[in-house]
């Protein structure tokens, strides 16, 4: 790990600029793909934000889930730069459950919600606010549906100050199910909270948008109704300037 933590840590950390457009995605299936998130952990969740002391075996909290959660890459010209983990709905549940009771989301019986969640979102230091964020939790979203279809999608976030959800997550349309409380994996976390999003409701609010709110629904959502065509990838479509948006992930 030493040696590839320094090699990955030279590219990935030092890279000044993030052209989104240039920014390529994958499914982490390879064998040394642990590694890659490993490394991306130690930078966020230890180096950078101090959150964790170690960013070694978390078979037992952060991977609990892993038998049924995919990661996605994202990578400039190679190099890892960020991740997010989708969590696919089953008999285990989701994470978010062992905070939460979640059933309003889920639905009655013959009405029931087809569910994911997305988690552990991140980008290295010098990739923050270039958009990175932004298409990871698109990528997300997509593959949730495309793979998964899913029509809810869950998460859990840091809560702004007043306890809810920040305004960036409002906007795209999740809402705060449950309360607030504390992530004890996490050393000094704010509190956290859990948000749910109809993806086809958040979708529908597009056309009766105010302009802010309508370049954040255009870019995730603009062409929703097509994200099952789109088997062969999960690249975030090149949104024109007009729409061009700063990440704020």
């Amino acid at each position: 790990m030493t040696a590839m933590k320094r090699t990955m840590s030279d590219a990935s950390l030092q890279s000044e600029h993030v052209d989104p457009d240039m920014l390529t995605f994958r499914l982490a299936e390879m064998p040394a793909d642990k590694e890659v998130l490993l490394f991306l952990r130690d930078a966020v969740y230890v180096q950078d934000q101090g959150r964790l002391a170690d960013s070694g075996d978390m078979t037992a909290t952060f991977d609990r889930f892993d038998d049924q959660a995919v990661y996605i890459l994202a990578e400039q010209d190679g190099e890892p730069i960020g991740t997010v983990k989708v969590i696919a709905d089953s008999l285990a549940g989701l994470p978010c459950e062992d905070m939460i009771d979640i059933s309003e989301v889920r639905g009655a019986d013959g009405n029931r919600a087809r569910l994911a969640e997305i988690g552990h979102l991140m980008t290295v230091p010098k990739a923050r606010h270039q958009e990175v964020g932004l298409a990871l939790m698109r990528q997300a979203l997509v593959y949730a549906v495309v793979r998964h279809g899913a029509t809810h999608v869950l998460g859990d976030f840091f809560a702004d100050r007043d306890g809810g959800l920040r305004s960036f997550y409002r906007t795209i349309g999740f809402r705060v199910v449950g309360g607030t409380y504390t992530d004890s994996r996490f050393q000094g976390a704010p509190p956290s909270v859990v948000g749910a999003l109809d993806l086809g409701d958040a979708a529908g609010r597009l056309a009766g948008s105010a302009q802010r709110e309508r370049r954040l629904l255009t870019y995730f959502f603009a062409d929703y109704p097509e994200y099952p065509d789109d088997r062969a990838r999960y690249a975030a479509p090149n949104c024109p300037s007009s729409i061009r948006l700063v990440a704020i992930l």
